[in-house]
């Protein structure tokens, strides 16, 4: 076979990823089962509980669903009070259709990239097409829902994929298909709600974690009637003109027990100040010249000779940027902030967290260092002369503005400082109570709806026997139990030590589920039929079990022995226990690996 035809026959055609690029993968339908549609609304279970008799089969593509709202729908904080007063209050059916939407490039050969880029293919890498299996119209049917999944590559996760939302209204002229524009993918990405009014189908772009605030407020969403208000993660677009929706809190701490997903909540969150951003973790080294700035030994730029010059740290360059930019928004992002001893890290710049409206109450006096630097850096102290040259002008030509920039600092609207907290963790510092009640503090729960919904598909092997797992249980299940026992009237362990969802990390929690499915694939087949490869590839499966449960001992069990019942093994680590086991560490993995779950007394989860 020629270079030609394999650039042909592989498969593979240029596809557009979220970002709006030219991927080279292989050709890809989104899967649209009623299996699909069932994990999606589990999405949705955070705001709704899905009634019986749900996902029947109603007209045409349409499943009938029936959601009720949760009785603590108000308390979400995804919605504020503009949005409550749209949501749905009572039980509600709807109709959803679940469709295919797909990249329509034609070009399936790797060399003509530049083809598309160059001819009337151009078109198709700049939208993408809905393409409507029959009739979507259905003038009977009512509280119609037109959902399109987007995916790019083939078998994606339902949670990796796009969704792409109509109003009901668009399909009643008989058009058979609609064209989205790719654009709308990446903000999309960027900010978990995209709704674009420019686009004459009115429609919605949304990551699957979004959908119940979809569902919630689509009326809103495709008309944009009304003020959408403080809604996270949703950039809305109206007559041409992007508008952010930034409500969050200026000074705002994320905490809760290890594996809530604190980082990961910021880590979102952060998307609507695109790349304005800057992360920091504090430890407890860390220091007020690292963290604001101060005067370091720099080589000079024209020469190799030692100078001394005044080098900002991260609040310093938000600060000036936030300064210089103040139609846009900055955030500094403080990854567990109580490692270090805030008091002496933030030092006078702690008087600026107390502010009102987003500005500084009390502004603090810059030193010497800091007023020379803020001079050179804000754009309010240059001047450019006839040909456009630039330099600071001299003190006369300081407005009063000007000169408050340089004699004191404070804080902006524009300026936002967001960080993460362990309280459970050892070897962390107290923080006074006067620096506390400047922060807003918002606490991830162990049992989060929408991150237990998230995990509850994970398993974890149990029990390395004859060179392979015995069985499998469910993380969660596992997880819940263990944390029921840290909660008894025997181990009274606070809510900040107990297991999150994802203390397992989500990347190992998929590692063990593809993991365990390629097994099943591999071991459904008769043993006669299956090759030397097979048998090899299934041996390497099995010392990956081993891997993942060797993982569980460093992770969970360390945890569990040497930081939340240190001076009471004994009453977690129950079953083994009761065997008369040693109490020490090596003794309790060794336990683990012969009896599983059964080290915490617990005999009753089902083998999956």
């Amino acid at each position: 076979m020629s270079d030609e035809q394999k650039n042909i026959d592989d498969g593979k055609r240029w596809q557009v990823d979220y970002d709006c690029n030219l991927v080279w993968e292989q050709t890809s339908k989104s899967n649209t089962n009623l299996n699909e549609l069932k994990k999606l609304f589990g999405y949705a279970e955070r705001f709704y509980d899905i009634l019986p008799s749900s996902f029947e089969k109603s007209d045409g593509p349409y499943y009938k669903i029936i959601l009720k709202p949760k009785d603590n729908w108000s308390s979400i904080p995804d919605m504020d009070d503009n949005l409550k007063r749209n949501f749905y209050e009572d039980t509600q059916e709807i109709n959803v259709a679940f469709l295919t939407i797909s990249n329509d490039t034609r070009e399936n050969n790797k060399k003509g990239k530049e083809k598309i880029i160059s001819s009337n293919l151009k078109n198709h890498i700049n939208s993408i097409k809905l393409r409507c299996q029959g009739n979507l119209y259905y003038e009977n049917l009512k509280n119609k829902v037109i959902i399109a999944r987007y995916s790019y590559k083939q078998n994606e996760d339902i949670d990796k994929s796009l969704y792409i939302a109509f109003p009901e209204e668009v399909i009643g002229n008989g058009q058979k298909s609609y064209r989205v524009k790719c654009q709308n993918l990446k903000k999309a990405r960027r900010y978990g709600i995209y709704a674009d009014q420019s686009s004459e189908y009115k429609e919605v772009v949304f990551e699957a974690d979004k959908l119940g605030i979809y569902i919630a407020n689509r009326e809103v969403l495709h008309e944009m009637r009304g003020n959408v208000g403080n809604v996270p993660d949703i950039d809305l677009v109206q007559n041409g003109e992007q508008k952010t929706c930034l409500h969050f809190l200026y000074n705002r701490i994320i905490f809760g027990a290890p594996g809530t997903g604190k980082s990961h909540k910021l880590e979102v969150d952060s998307r609507l100040f695109e790349n304005n951003f800057e992360r920091v973790t504090f430890h407890p080294n860390y220091s007020y010249a690292q963290f604001v700035g101060t005067y370091k030994p720099v080589q000079d730029e024209n020469s190799a000779d030692i100078v001394y010059e005044y080098v900002p740290g991260p609040f310093m360059r938000i600060y000036v940027k936030a300064l210089n930019n103040p139609n846009d928004n900055f955030l500094l992002l403080i990854e567990e902030i109580n490692r270090a001893n805030v008091a002496s890290v933030f030092g006078d710049v702690f008087q600026l967290l107390d502010r009102k409206n987003g500005i500084s109450e009390y502004p603090v006096a810059t030193t010497e260092d800091i007023k020379k630097y803020l001079i050179k850096e804000l754009k309010c102290f240059k001047k450019k002369d006839s040909i456009g040259n630039e330099s600071i002008k001299s003190f006369d030509e300081f407005s009063d503005d000007d000169i408050k920039k340089c004699m004191y600092m404070c804080v902006p609207s524009n300026m936002y400082i967001w960080a993460t907290m362990n309280s459970a963790d050892q070897g962390v510092f107290p923080m006074d109570t006067a620096f506390k009640r400047r922060w807003e503090f918002e606490y991830l729960s162990v049992n989060d709806d929408e991150q237990v919904a998230a995990i509850k598909d994970y398993v974890i092997p149990m029990c390395f026997k004859d060179n392979k797992a015995d069985h499998y249980i469910g993380w969660d299940s596992l997880r819940t139990r263990i944390n029921n026992i840290l909660t008894s009237e025997k181990c009274k362990v606070n809510e900040d030590k107990l297991l999150g969802p994802f203390f397992i990390s989500k990347n190992m929690l998929d590692e063990i589920k593809n993991n365990k499915e390629q097994i099943d694939e591999l071991e459904v087949k008769d043993e006669a039929s299956r090759t030397e490869k097979d048998n090899e590839a299934l041996k390497d499966m099995h010392q990956k079990e081993n891997n993942y449960i060797k993982a569980f001992e460093s992770k969970v069990i360390m945890y569990l022995f040497e930081d939340v019942m240190k001076m009471r093994p004994e009453n977690i680590f129950i079953g083994h226990h009761k065997k008369n086991g040693k109490m020490i560490f090596s003794e309790i993995c060794k336990a683990f690996e012969q009896d599983g779950e059964g080290i915490f007394g617990i005999e009753d989860l089902e083998n999956i």
